[in-house]
């Protein structure tokens, strides 16, 4: 299970459109992975076949070099680099049967996820007995939190519901942070998105339309799309060829707007490096919390606190507080090369004082 003081921890990007779509995909991925991923890399598509998955544990590179990820096809897709933080210390917790995009038991139903089910114990055990949990590991009784969300979706479809009807249900049904991005078949040139409260930047073309977790993940993308912008928070996101069709999630709760005083946050950035000294960027995230993002958003710890085990989400903004204390000579940025979930050559940004 993600921390859920810090519950967007993974990258995830999405397309529907004519353009090769694994390059397009994975290099998305790529541009994003040093933030919060490269733990794990996979990719779902759409085409007249079928649906069609690959994915491993590792970074994009080598992912690319131990499955034929860079050679699906499709005109809607989903793609999901990991990070968790128990992953990271422990390998048994980063498997490539643990990577994203899942699939329900049908194998015609794809999901990927960004954030913490705090509750996925109580669905797991309700679930396992009437479906198969891929990413269940033996050797530490556990799976990935986001398994259980594709089962229940596709129990919501089989009984009747409708994708918006079902994707509500399995948003209300869960607590903590998430975001599902996931693909059907029979739906070629449709990705349906669900948002409580996670990172999210969407694009639209002329006969296109793309989600990423990150702007970062669009930089490679910025001539070919005629609009860029962030959907507003407990969103259900339906994107199509050339449009987006946005409406509220879920009616029973509120997205909470926090003010961000960005020289404060700047300030609490540079007082834990000078305290710490070099970190990389989660754990610089993770020392924030709860003081130093209090102090940002003008709240007490406490409430903090709960607004991180509620999955509200901060991440892109704390991103770019970094990229304009970089920018203005406050702080040093590096890319590290490191031990991560197995992987030895794991790249991950890294920050100091100068």
């Amino acid at each position: 299970m993600e921390d859920p003081s810090m519950s967007s921890m993974c990258q995830l990007a999405a397309y529907v459109g004519d353009r090769p779509i694994a390059p397009l995909l994975l290099k998305s991925l790529e541009l994003q992975e040093t933030i919060f991923g490269a733990q794990a890399t996979g990719l779902g598509v759409i085409n007249e076949s079928g649906l069609h998955i690959q994915k491993d544990y590792g970074h994009v590179k080598r992912v690319m070099e131990t499955t034929e990820i860079g050679s699906l096809e499709g005109t809607a897709g989903i793609a999901h680099s990991r990070y968790n933080l128990t992953a990271r210390d422990d390998s048994r917790y980063n498997t490539k049967e643990m990577a994203h995009p899942f699939l329900n038991d049908d194998e015609n139903l794809a999901l990927m996820h960004n954030g913490g089910i705090n509750n996925f114990k109580e669905h797991w055990d309700r679930l396992r007995e009437s479906h198969v949990f891929r990413s269940h590991s033996l050797e530490v009784d556990a799976i990935t939190d986001s398994e259980v969300a594709v089962h229940m979706l596709s129990d919501n479809l089989n009984a009747g519901y409708t994708m918006e009807e079902g994707l509500r249900a399995v948003a209300s049904a869960c607590t903590g942070s998430f975001l599902f991005g996931t693909i059907i078949e029979g739906e070629r040139d449709t990705v349906w998105i669900a948002n409580w409260h996670q990172p999210c930047v969407v694009a639209i073309g002329e006969d296109e339309s793309m989600f990423c977790s990150s702007p970062t993940g669009l930089g490679h993308m910025r001539d070919g799309f005629e609009r860029f912008f962030e959907p507003p928070k407990n969103s259900l996101i339906k994107l199509m060829r050339g449009r987006v069709e946005i409406s509220p999630l879920d009616l029973g709760k509120k997205a909470p707007i926090l003010e961000l005083d960005r020289n404060e946050l700047g300030r609490q950035i540079v007082s834990l490096l000078r305290e710490k000294g070099s970190l990389d960027i989660v754990q610089l995230a993770i020392g924030l919390n709860p003081d130093g993002w209090a102090k940002a958003v003008g709240v007490s710890s406490d409430v903090f606190s709960g607004y991180a085990e509620n999955g509200i989400s901060q991440v892109n903004r704390f991103v770019e507080a970094l990229r304009t204390l970089k920018s203005e000579g406050e702080i040093v940025e590096d890319t590290v090369i490191q031990m991560e979930g197995g992987v030895g050559d794991t790249p991950r940004l890294s920050y100091s004082l100068p």
